[in-house]
């Protein structure tokens, strides 16, 4: 599956979570209730691609027996994650995204997650990372691809 498939999946399913839940978006500090529901559409699109048979994870930190960790050695917790449990074959780590509603303007930390995650020296290697940032009228994505941000036109290319 292609960059443009994957992001056009995650953002088919951000779109539903803000006509359906947008309740969810005007009260603060509850980003995890947010990927849930945007992870609850997510699965129903999945159903209809190729990528059917893959894991669709929240909150999943574990690497085979040990836990996921940054360059760094510190653990780590990808927000959601489409991906074969216990596989870290090529092609196997498909999307990692981290969220951020607008009370919170740290961006850096999932920034440098995405990065880790997508890197293809730090055993991950997802093929594609995004940064989504809610506000209660707008979304703002960042993209990962190689242990760098990206801009959409390059993805696209």
């Amino acid at each position: 599956m292609k960059n443009s498939d994957l992001i056009n999946l995650l953002r088919a399913a951000v779109d539903l979570m803000r006509e359906e839940e947008p309740s969810l978006l005007d009260m603060e500090g509850l980003e995890q209730a947010l990927v849930f529901r945007v992870g609850v559409y997510l699965q129903e699109l999945l159903k209809k691609t190729e990528l059917n048979d893959y894991n669709l994870d929240c909150e999943y930190n574990k690497q085979e027996s040990d836990h996921k960790r940054d360059v760094e050695g510190n653990l780590m917790r990808p927000d959601l994650l489409i991906h074969r449990r216990g596989d870290n074959s090529e092609g196997s780590n498909k999307l990692a995204v981290e969220f951020k509603g607008w009370w919170n303007k740290k961006l850096s930390p999932d920034k440098r997650k995405l990065c880790d995650l997508t890197h293809s020296e730090g055993g991950y290697a997802y093929q594609l990372g995004v940064l989504v940032v809610l506000s209660r009228d707008e979304v703002e994505y960042n993209y990962f691809v190689g242990g760098e941000e990206v801009s959409l036109g390059a993805l696209m290319e």
